[in-house]
């Protein structure tokens, strides 16, 4: 069977499934195939949610944001197809396009493979392979705007996957409640964010992000307010939970994380220097989890 027929079976299948499950909407990764217009024929694509990681691609997408459900836009780093779903995901619910408690219909492969070939289906009030027992709640995101999550999550996994300077990078931020961190937090170095405006340290703005990366190198957390402004860098989080109240083998800088959202009202996000994991934190639990996407090929990463 060729790639063109496999996909369309697959499509047809996750249509199929759509239906039956009264999903709210399907993930359609369109980077993994080739071929993507055999898919506009279906009566079903007002519930699509067409997703890349293509700056090109997302150009050629956008005459058809009216026919289908919404167009997301993934980090450029590299994926295994549950780092792809988890992202989108998380992504999806920050942005309004599918609700906490919603089924969703996911269709992926790998670009390297050039095919459909992997077919999930997940409620995301039950599904604990995504999400913890605690879920991705709407919460969250009164306390954090979805925007700021989404930028600093984008900015840790590409930390994740690229390093900084040759070395691998594991550091924590922590968003929202920042007064009440602060206060449970002492500085480790002198806060290279002071004394700038606001709208110059605003992790919204794509020209911090440079910025932000350079600090990656730093001992201690990044401290971003609710709006994404970045409060301070180089901070130590006094609060922590006891050890064996997290996950075996997770470090000072996950029991700091999970310590200081269980007192406050923040939200975290820790990379491993270790495994590149990233970890989003809420009330002293791991909300989700993301293995550590591939190194681009032809970077060097030296572990420190």
């Amino acid at each position: 069977m060729n790639a063109l027929m496999l996909n369309k079976k697959m499509m047809a299948g996750a249509v199929a499934a759509l239906k039956d499950h009264r999903a709210g909407a399907l993930f359609f990764f369109v980077d993994a195939i080739e071929d993507r217009g055999f898919w506009r024929r279906s009566r079903d694509k007002k519930r699509f949610v067409l997703i890349t990681q293509s700056e090109e691609t997302l150009k050629t997408l956008e005459p058809l944001r009216k026919e289908v459900k919404a167009i997301l836009k993934l980090p450029v780093v590299r994926l295994t197809r549950i780092g792809q779903v988890k992202l989108s995901l998380i992504m999806g619910v920050a942005e309004g396009i599918i609700k906490s408690s919603d089924k969703v219909v996911c269709v992926t492969g790998l670009p390297v493979h050039g095919i459909l070939d992997s077919l999930m289906i997940i409620d995301l009030k039950k599904e604990a392979e995504v999400f913890t027992a605690m879920g991705i709640s709407m919460d969250l995101f009164k306390k954090v705007k979805p925007e700021v999550l989404e930028a600093v999550l984008n900015i840790a996994l590409e930390l994740a996957s690229e390093g900084r300077e040759g070395r691998t990078v594991g550091t924590t931020f922590v968003i929202g409640d920042n007064d009440k961190v602060m206060k449970l937090s002492r500085p480790l170095i002198m806060n290279p964010f002071k004394g700038y405006p606001e709208d110059s340290r605003n992790i919204l703005d794509e020209a911090v992000h440079e910025t932000i990366k350079e600090f990656s190198l730093l001992d201690g957390a990044f401290i971003i307010r609710e709006d994404g402004v970045v409060m301070a860098a180089g901070i130590h989080l006094d609060a922590a939970l006891e050890e064996e109240g997290l996950m075996p083998g997770l470090g000072c800088r996950h029991m700091s994380a999970a310590g200081i959202t269980d007192v406050t009202e923040a939200a975290a996000i820790t990379i491993s220097g270790s495994t590149g994991i990233v970890r989003i934190f809420r009330k002293g639990k791991i909300l989700l989890e993301l293995e550590r996407p591939s190194v681009k090929p032809g970077m060097p990463v030296k572990r420190v």
